[in-house]
C-alpha cells in the first residue's frame, strides 16, 4: 500500500511538472489583410447591417405581388331542403388584378427607397466597422511598439542609475540625485509592466472588432506608417457620393417623395378587374354546369378617411418632404466640413512625423554627448538630466507621431466612406 501510495504521489507530480513546463500559447500574427477578412465573415455588426439589407430588399420585392394578378381557386358544397336545388357541388377559379391604383405604385416606390436606405446604412456600418477595426489593430502595433520603446528607456534609466551611483560612491555626486536616479529607474520598471498590461486590453479590444467570441492574444504584424495624404480636390462635392451618410439620407427623402405619392392617391380613382369560371353539379368536381362571369370595376374614395382628411395627409406628408430635403442639405454640408477637417489632420498628423524623427534623431545625439561631459565631470546633474529626459520624451513622441498619423489615415477613409475590404 505505501508503495502505491508513494507511486501516485511521483505521477501526480510528474504531471503538475509537465504542465508547468509546457509551454504558454504562442500569440497569433495577423497582418491588416487577415483582419479584414476575419471581420467580413465574423464582425456582429457588419453581419446585422447586412442581414437588415436582406431583409429589405426581400420586403421590396414582395411590394410588387400588389400590381400582379391573384388567382384563387375553391372547391364548395352546399345543402338546401329545396326540391329545385338540393344539394350542389361547386368549383371554380377567379382572377382579379388592379389595373390602375396610384398607392400600390407609391408602395413600391417606397420599399424602393427603404431599400436603397438599408443599403446606405450597410455601406455606412461598413466605414466605421473599417475604421474601428484599423483603430484597434494600429493600437495593438503602437502598444508593441510602446513595449519595445520602454524597454529602451529602462535600459537608458539603469544605464543613468549605475553611473549616479558610481559618482556617488565616488564622492561626486549628492544622494538626493543618486535616490531619484534609482526612483526614476523604478518608474521605468513600471511604464514597461503597464505598457504590457494595456497590450492585452487592446488585443481584447482587436478581438471584439474581429468578431471573435473567446479572447486569443493575436499579434498584429505590419508597420506603424501612414500613407501619404492625397491632394485635397477643388471641389469637395466630388466626394460626397461615395459618402454613406449622404446616400442614406438621400433615401430618406425618396421614402418622403413615396409617402407623398401615397397621399395623393386617395385623389385618383382605382380600376381593377376580376374573372371567375367554374361548374356546378351534384359531384363534387362537376363536368356540367359550366359557367363564367367577369367585369371591371371604378371606384373612387370619395371622403372615405373623413371630408378632409386627403387634405392634411397630403400638407403632412409635404412638409414631412421639406424637412427630408432640409436634412439633406445640413448632411451634406457637415459631410463638406468632416471632409475638410478629415483632411487637415490626416496631412498634419503625417507631417508631424518626420519633424519627430529629426527632433528623436537630435535628443538621441545631445543625450550621447551629455553623458560623456558628466562622466568627466563637464556636466552637472541637473543640466544632465534635463538632456535624458527630452530625450526619453522624444522616443515616447517619436512612435505616437507613427500612431496619430495611422489613426489620421482611417478617419480620413471614413470621411470619404471607404467600406471593410475596398482598396
Amino acid at each position: 500500500m505505501k508503495r502505491i501510495v508513494a507511486l501516485a504521489m511521483c505521477l501526480a507530480w510528474a504531471a503538475g511538472a509537465a504542465a508547468q513546463e509546457q509551454p504558454a500559447p504562442a500569440s497569433k500574427p495577423l497582418t491588416w489583410a487577415d483582419c479584414v477578412a476575419l471581420a467580413l465573415r465574423k464582425n456582429p455588426d457588419l453581419a446585422s447591417s447586412f442581414a437588415a439589407a436582406e431583409a429589405q430588399r426581400a420586403a421590396y420585392r414582395g411590394s410588387f405581388n400588389g400590381v400582379m394578378p391573384s388567382l384563387t381557386l375553391s372547391n364548395g358544397y352546399s345543402d338546401s331542403s329545396s326540391n329545385l336545388t338540393g344539394n350542389r357541388w361547386s368549383a371554380q377559379a377567379t382572377a382579379d388584378m388592379d389595373l390602375f391604383n396610384p398607392a400600390k405604385l407609391a408602395g413600391i416606390r417606397s420599399a424602393s427607397a427603404s431599400l436603397t436606405q438599408a443599403e446606405a446604412n450597410r455601406r455606412l456600418t461598413s466605414a466605421s466597422v473599417r475604421f474601428n477595426l484599423w483603430q484597434a489593430f494600429m493600437q495593438v502595433l503602437f502598444a508593441e511598439r510602446s513595449i519595445e520603446v520602454n524597454r529602451r528607456i529602462l535600459q537608458l534609466r539603469d544605464n543613468d542609475a549605475r553611473l549616479v551611483a558610481l559618482r556617488y560612491d565616488s564622492g561626486r555626486e549628492s544622494k538626493g540625485n543618486m535616490l531619484r536616479a534609482k526612483a526614476q529607474l523604478q518608474q521605468a520598471q513600471a511604464d514597461l509592466n503597464q505598457a504590457m498590461r494595456n497590450l492585452r486590453a487592446d488585443q481584447t479590444a482587436l478581438d471584439r472588432q474581429l468578431g471573435l467570441d473567446d479572447f486569443q492574444r493575436v499579434e498584429a504584424t505590419g508597420t506603424l506608417t501612414a500613407l501619404p495624404p492625397p491632394a485635397f480636390p477643388e471641389d469637395p462635392s466630388s466626394w460626397l457620393a461615395r459618402r454613406p451618410d449622404v446616400a442614406v439620407q438621400q433615401a430618406v427623402v425618396e421614402g418622403a417623395r413615396a409617402s407623398l405619392s401615397s397621399a395623393r392617391s386617395s385623389l385618383w380613382p382605382t380600376l381593377s378587374g376580376n374573372y371567375t369560371r367554374g361548374r356546378l353539379g351534384r359531384d363534387e368536381f362537376p363536368s356540367s354546369g359550366y359557367s363564367w362571369i367577369g367585369g371591371l370595376t371604378l371606384s373612387y374614395p370619395l371622403f372615405g378617411g373623413g371630408p378632409t382628411s386627403t387634405y392634411y395627409a397630403i400638407k403632412a406628408a409635404d412638409r414631412s418632404l421639406e424637412r427630408a430635403q432640409q436634412d439633406l442639405r445640413s448632411v451634406r454640408d457637415q459631410a463638406v466640413t468632416d471632409l475638410e477637417t478629415s483632411w487637415a489632420s490626416y496631412a498634419g498628423a503625417v507631417d508631424q512625423v518626420s519633424v519627430q524623427e529629426q527632433l528623436l534623431e537630435a535628443a538621441r545625439q545631445r543625450n550621447d554627448e551629455a553623458d560623456v561631459r558628466y562622466a568627466s565631470g563637464l556636466l552637472t546633474y541637473d543640466n544632465w538630466e534635463i538632456i535624458a529626459s527630452d530625450r526619453i520624451n522624444q522616443e515616447r513622441q517619436a512612435v505616437s507621431a507613427d500612431y496619430n498619423a495611422a489613426v489620421g489615415q482611417a478617419g480620413w477613409e471614413r470621411a470619404i466612406g471607404k467600406g471593410l475590404g475596398e482598396p
